[in-house]
């Protein structure tokens, strides 16, 4: 009887470890996602632009709804833009431009390498936005073989996908698309901070509204 209640603790004190493990795993990922080349994006703008600048980008101009730094990243030359709350300063958005401009020959190529490299990090694509404005669900294709990664198809009309609800990286939303200008952009949106701008909005005079109260 000793043993078996023994064997019983030892069993709830082996659930409960796991349990806390996978919560602060959890915790750990959804905090992790709310960054950018490995660095946060939670914060007030003028210290998340102050990292960034610390791994060497270059701060080029500050506006009342956002901040743009340019420089090299992850290899590649970009502007960056954070969008913050207008009255705390957090940054909810945080947007990614490259300064090549892809020829209109080859920019689907380099947008369907972008949104691979999104999707190993993160999650396969949610949701495709076509050239028309209309909108489907991706599909994962089949694997030709067992134990294999099924390809990632994403056709030539696609000029947006998103990445809104998911499952690990719960307070983030991502988006990948085409510019007209053969730019590709990936916007970081971080989700509660993104609800704080909305009501920080609502508490400026006018409620947000424009001067003509539209």
């Amino acid at each position: 009887m000793k043993n078996r209640l023994v064997k019983s603790l030892s069993t709830v004190k082996k659930m409960f470890v796991a349990f806390v493990a996978a919560m602060v795993l959890f915790s750990s990922n959804s905090l992790s996602a709310q960054r950018i080349n490995m660095i946060d994006i939670i914060g007030d703008v003028d210290s998340v632009a102050a990292a960034f600048t610390k791994s060497g980008l270059r701060l080029v101009a500050k506006n009342n709804d956002d901040y743009r730094l340019v420089g090299k990243m992850a290899g590649e030359n970009i502007e960056l833009r954070f969008y913050f709350t207008p009255i705390s300063r957090m940054v909810f958005k945080g947007v990614v431009i490259t300064e090549k401009a892809f020829a209109a020959d080859s920019v689907h190529a380099a947008f369907t390498a972008r949104v691979a490299k999104i999707s190993k990090r993160y999650i396969t694509p949610e949701t495709l936005y076509f050239n028309d404005g209309t909108s489907a669900k991706y599909n994962v294709p089949t694997p030709t073989t067992p134990n294999t990664e099924a390809p990632l198809l994403i056709p030539g009309n696609v000029q947006k996908i998103a990445w809104e609800n998911m499952t690990y990286f719960v307070n983030l939303k991502l988006y990948c698309y085409k510019r007209d200008d053969g730019r590709i952009v990936t916007e970081y949106v971080v989700k509660n901070n993104e609800v704080k701008y909305n009501n920080e909005k609502a508490m400026l005079p006018g409620g947000g509204k424009d001067e003509l109260g539209f």
